[in-house]
């Protein structure tokens, strides 16, 4: 049973507990989910009326779209928990011998560079709801306005999120190379600033 599987209390618990996850990436993931339910919403009450016939293809689009994203959001929200937490046992693991020593930190190593990847991943979906949540917000119901916008700050909270992460576990990270690469794939997050202002801005 994964974390999705279970009640919004024992989320909450776990989340408040004294232990590394759920944690910040997993939450990330949740407010992304939530964020693509919203906007899926959105282009539901959006899809079927006369008044948008115009886009209907648009709204099919993006509502596939949006129902694949929140999926893919919703598994994330336990691949950040197992990550992490891969991340921690190998900080776990004995260092008595150089053999143990070496073991361990090649562990360490490789559990942070995949659970930087996921954390990734959880930005990338997030950029894509947003995507589809603003656009709702210029040209779906507007009765759901409200609701559209919600999504963009959620996605934008919780891609700024993500990047607040990666750029923390990267300290851990030896290689160079990677770190590199790493930091130049966050430049790509750098537009999305703007978003949250146009979708308060049509909310005005």
């Amino acid at each position: 049973m994964t974390i999705t599987d279970k009640s919004i209390h024992s989320y909450l618990e776990a989340l408040s507990a004294r232990e590394p996850t759920p944690g910040g990436g997993s939450v990330a993931a949740l407010a992304g989910a939530l964020a693509a339910g919203l906007a899926a919403m959105v282009a539901n009450f959006t899809r079927g009326r006369k008044k948008y016939a115009a886009i209907a293809p648009q709204i099919e689009e993006r509502l596939g779209h949006l129902s694949q994203t929140l999926r893919t959001l919703e598994d994330l929200v336990q691949k950040d928990i197992d990550a992490y937490g891969a991340v921690g046992a190998g900080f776990a693991m004995p260092r008595a011998t150089a053999q143990e020593r070496a073991a361990r930190s090649a562990h360490i190593q490789q559990a942070s560079v995949q659970a930087t990847e996921v954390l990734f991943a959880i930005a990338d979906a997030c950029v894509d709801v947003s995507d589809h949540a603003l656009w709702l917000a210029e040209h779906g119901n507007p009765n759901l306005l409200a609701d559209a916008v919600m999504a963009v700050l959620l996605t934008e909270a919780a891609l700024q999120g993500s990047v607040a992460t990666i750029k923390s576990s990267l300290g851990f990270i030896k290689d160079e190379t990677v770190v590199a690469v790493m930091r130049q794939r966050l430049r790509a997050y750098e537009p999305m600033a703007s978003v949250r202002k146009e979708a308060l801005a049509l909310g005005e």
